[in-house]
């Protein structure tokens, strides 16, 4: 039902979603509808109009995931050698690395979040350019679709 809800119309709070789950004759607590959220592997991202819940999808899901992330969060991006280095809002490297991550894109060979920045280590050179240019393509449909 939580599925169904997210994507029926947009979610920005957990307490909104229980609100919608009530409407449809179901009582859930947040610490409940917390876990359900990780269980269903649901990305709570920034938008243009603020943070929403995104569900799963099928095909394009990682795709949307980091667009939407990218979109609202990416302030910087810089390729110095073989690492690609990204700068976020305070408190969202953690979100857009996971984005990133799920790319699972065989020119990375790993990355790493701190709080603001993210540094994302291709096994080439030139795999660090394919990266930064996958990444930039994202952020820009995420910010036409924002």
């Amino acid at each position: 039902m939580i599925l169904e809800v997210l994507r029926s119309h947009p979610v920005q709070t957990q307490a909104q979603l229980a609100q919608e789950l009530r409407r449809r004759r179901i009582n859930a607590t947040q610490a409940t509808i917390s876990r359900d959220l990780r269980q269903l592997r649901v990305a709570r991202v920034s938008a243009a109009d603020g943070p929403r819940y995104l569900p799963p999808s099928a095909a394009n899901d990682t795709e949307t995931r980091l667009a939407s992330a990218l979109a609202g969060e990416l302030t910087n991006l810089e390729v110095v050698g073989r690492m690609v280095v990204l700068h976020t809002h305070i408190g969202a490297a953690q979100v857009v690395a996971a984005a990133v991550d799920a790319l699972a894109m065989s020119a990375i060979a790993g990355s790493v979040a701190g709080d603001d920045t993210i540094f994302v280590l291709a096994r080439t050179a030139g795999g660090a350019k394919l990266v930064a240019q996958r990444l930039s393509e994202a952020h820009d449909l995420g910010a036409r679709w924002g």
